[in-house]
């Protein structure tokens, strides 16, 4: 008996408390992927030598690396254009479940054909120069859905998926390092010095405390 309150109140009242602050914590790394659409992979080893937007208002990254650097297929899905295109030399772009469209531009050589079915981090083509460019890079862009006339961030968007520029090929990151508390979203529970029960958790919006 605690002040009053059998064994089995107090694990009710622990349990209910729990599972009210466990409502309110934030939604973990897996769970943004999820809700992103799907996992996604490195595109290419090599540092961003033209970020998105700017002055030029630059429609994608530019990743930059030797020529011949293997570039890969941020995710599954099919192969809609892959061939000449004006400005890339070479292009390629892929279509994946979730309607956004990832495109890869300025290589010298290709892997895959239009109607192919590729998957996260599987070659797709090396890095090359031509077209308009002044050196071997991949210029990455990446489409909401086949309508879009313009480009949106790629950074956010591989961020979204797990994917932190700049990155290495075949490797997933690991999991954030735990901070607590506001950013773990983990439930403590503890006996405070008069014996009463405390949780605490860590909310989007803020630390929450219950008795």
């Amino acid at each position: 008996m605690l002040h009053g309150l059998s064994r089995y109140s107090v694990h009710f009242a622990f349990a209910t408390a729990v599972a009210l602050l466990l409502s309110l914590v934030t939604t973990s790394p897996a769970a943004a992927v999820q809700a992103a659409g799907f996992a996604a992979s490195c595109p290419a080893a090599g540092f961003i030598s033209d970020p998105y937007g700017g002055a030029r208002d630059h429609d994608g990254i530019d990743i930059a690396n030797a020529r011949g650097t293997p570039i890969y297929a941020v995710g599954d899905g099919e192969v809609i254009n892959s061939g000449p295109a004006q400005g890339y030399g070479q292009w390629i772009r892929i279509l994946h479940p979730d309607g956004t469209v990832t495109e890869y531009g300025h290589m010298y050589e290709r892997d895959v054909a239009v109607g192919d079915h590729v998957t996260a981090g599987q070659q797709i083509a090396l890095m090359g120069a031509e077209g308009e460019a002044t050196g071997p890079h991949l210029h990455l862009r990446v489409r909401r859905d086949t309508s879009m006339s313009h480009g949106i961030d790629p950074i956010p968007y591989l961020a979204e998926r797990g994917v932190v520029i700049p990155c290495t090929p075949g490797q997933r990151p690991g999991p954030p390092p735990l901070v607590y508390p506001v950013e773990s979203g983990r439930v403590v529970s503890a006996r405070s010095a008069d014996g009463r029960l405390e949780v605490f958790a860590a909310g989007a919006d803020g630390v929450h405390h219950a008795w």
